[in-house]
C-alpha cells in the first residue's frame, strides 16, 4: 500500500498478533520495527524482510534524537511507491513517541497513514492484576 502503515505487534506473544497485522505482514515484502526487541518476531510470515532502527538507539546520545531520526526515515519510506509497513511493540498509540509524530507529519505532508492497532502491555497487565481500568456498580 502507498503511503505508511503504523503496525502494533502487541505484547509479545506471535499468537496475540492481530488478524489484520498478521494479513499485512503476510502480504509486504518488508517491514521495519522500532526495534527488533520483541518476541513477535519469531512468528513472523517466512520470507518477510525486517529492518530496525536498533543501530540508532546503539548510537544515539539521546532518545529524542533517535525518535526524530525514526520518525524522518519513515516518512522518506513512506513516499516510496510501494509505501512501508512500520510496526512497534503493543500498539502504536499507547506508550509510543514515534508513531503519532509520524501521522502528524505524514498528514502536513499529504502521505497516506493507515493505522492497524494492537494489543498494549495495558491489556495483559490488568488481566494479571485482576483489575477493571473502568469503575463499574456494583452488583
Amino acid at each position: 500500500m502507498p503511503g505508511i502503515t503504523l503496525l502494533g505487534l502487541g505484547p509479545g506473544d506471535p499468537a496475540q498478533l492481530s488478524r489484520e497485522a498478521w494479513d499485512t505482514l503476510s502480504s509486504s515484502p518488508e517491514v521495519w520495527l522500532r526495534t527488533r526487541q520483541h518476541p513477535t518476531l519469531a512468528g513472523f510470515p517466512a520470507g518477510l524482510t525486517v529492518h530496525s532502527f536498533d543501530a540508532l538507539y546503539e548510537n544515539g546520545t539521546a532518545f529524542e534524537e533517535v525518535y526524530a531520526s525514526i520518525v524522518e526515515q519513515i516518512l522518506d519510506l513512506g513516499r516510496r511507491k510501494n509505501g512501508v509497513v512500520y510496526a512497534v511493540p503493543g500498539d502504536p498509540y499507547i506508550a509510543e513517541a514515534t508513531s503519532p509524530e509520524i501521522a502528524r507529519r505524514a498528514r502536513e505532508l499529504g502521505i497516506p497513514v493507515r493505522v492497524i492497532s494492537g494489543i498494549s502491555f495495558l491489556e495483559p497487565v490488568f488481566s494479571a492484576l485482576g483489575l477493571d481500568p473502568f469503575p463499574r456498580l456494583t452488583l
